[in-house]
């Protein structure tokens, strides 16, 4: 018996070995990668071709508008897509900022934009996956960016603020001030500027402590 396993054994294992050589096919290779990190952007892609083209004819108004709908629906997937992958998400999420600012500055430039425009394209197609120092950054001892280093979406923290400052929880005489960092974070966080509207919030919020 010990023999005719032995033999079959023999017979299994080449086998075996043959399978696992064998490169994957590029289909197996696509849906593999797909299934990782940020899964599949091909409907977010889609909307920057659409963009690159239409800012290709110096239509930067209509370029503007159709990008404007890859920042909603990047938005909408924010808490899916960071989840699964932050480093990911911000490589991407700070390409996209960057298209945004070349075709809402006042006088957009043609090549900046299409620049801009391609890297988003090639950041969506090979998001950067690396982690970071692996230490978020505290500003008045409060998170203000994750472990990858990117900057918490000024939304929520405005949202933390204005729910400690509503609920009671920052003493009256710091009221003033915590609305003050208030009033601040929200006019950076209209303006697309994160990092210092959470610096604002992170102050304000560090008012409730005392």
């Amino acid at each position: 018996m010990k023999q005719l396993l032995h033999a079959t054994a023999l017979i299994v294992l080449p086998a075996a070995a043959f399978f696992v050589l064998m490169p994957q096919s590029p289909k197996a290779v696509a849906e593999s990668e797909a299934a990782s990190g940020l899964g599949d952007l091909t409907p977010f892609e889609a909307i920057v071709t659409d963009g690159q083209a239409i800012a290709a004819t110096g239509d930067f108004v209509a370029a503007e508008k159709r990008v404007s709908d890859f920042e909603t629906a990047w938005d909408d997937a924010e808490p899916e897509l960071r989840a699964r992958d932050a480093a990911g998400w911000g490589s991407v999420d700070d390409a996209a900022d960057a298209a945004f600012a070349a075709l809402r500055a006042g006088d957009p430039d043609k090549v900046k934009v299409a620049e801009t425009l391609g890297a988003l394209q090639s950041t969506l197609h090979a998001p950067v996956t690396a982690m970071g120092t692996g230490v978020a950054t505290l500003v008045a001892g409060i998170m203000v960016t994750d472990v990858t280093g990117h900057a918490i979406p000024c939304e929520e923290m405005l949202k933390d603020l204005t729910a400690a400052i509503d609920g009671g929880k920052i003493a009256a005489a710091n009221q003033a001030q915590a609305t003050e960092y208030q009033s601040k974070a929200t006019e950076r966080c209209n303006a697309d500027d994160d990092k210092r509207a959470d610096e604002f919030s992170a102050h304000g919020l560090a008012l409730a402590s005392k």
